[in-house]
């Protein structure tokens, strides 16, 4: 929820070939601002570290017009790699443990974030959906197959920073014309509890 972006020097060739860059023709100081601008995307995530509380809301039958929500709780625990350059976070819900591990990496080259996923129940690295944050929202758009079909992904970050952040994912099965949102995550650094019935609840998509 893609292909490996292309190695550094291929992308410094082709930039050269297309748009005729020489020496010299950016200044420092627009190279600093660049440097500046990318370093600053490379901290996207530092807001996920550490231990998270997370009332989750899961539509199961996805694009299928159902309103029928699971509602449960967990936890997840965000930590770095690379510096900074990269992040982990394993979600596990309180009722069934382990869900899966999102696994993120900054390409300098394009200022954005690759973000992958691996479910517990196949253990299988999804496709990346991949983008960054701007203006305090996080976008970030892929491609993946649901019941054989092609479907795109739309995932947002809101509240970033913030003590109640926010996930959610949404699909499109007719080329991004409509969405259905399908997953949200709310967290917070304090416990929160499910309904008293543990268990589904009628909504519709956000």
């Amino acid at each position: 929820m893609r292909h490996p972006p292309p190695r550094p020097a291929i992308l410094a060739a082709c930039a050269a070939c297309l748009f005729g860059f020489t020496a010299g023709a950016q200044s420092p100081v627009a190279a600093a601002t660049a440097d500046a601008a990318r370093a600053d995307h490379a901290r996207d995530f530092d807001f996920l570290r550490g231990h998270w509380y997370v009332r989750n809301r899961r539509l199961p039958k996805q694009l299928q017009g159902s309103t029928a929500w699971k509602i449960s709780t967990g936890t997840l625990i965000g930590m770095p790699l690379l510096e900074g350059m990269g992040n982990y976070d394993e979600l596990r819900s309180d009722e069934t443990g382990a869900m899966g591990v999102s696994v993120r990496f900054y390409d300098r080259q394009s200022a954005q974030w690759n973000d992958y996923w691996v479910a517990q129940r196949d253990g299988l690295l999804q496709p990346p959906v991949r983008g960054r944050f701007v203006d305090g929202v996080g976008r970030f758009d892929g491609e993946d197959r649901l019941d054989g079909k092609p479907i795109l992904v739309r995932q947002l970050w809101t509240g970033a920073g913030t003590a109640t952040p926010r996930w959610e994912q949404a699909f499109s099965g007719d080329g991004g014309r409509t969405w259905e949102t399908n997953w949200v995550m709310d967290f917070s650094r304090a416990p929160m509890r499910a309904p008293a019935d543990g268990a589904d609840a009628a909504s519709g998509s956000r």
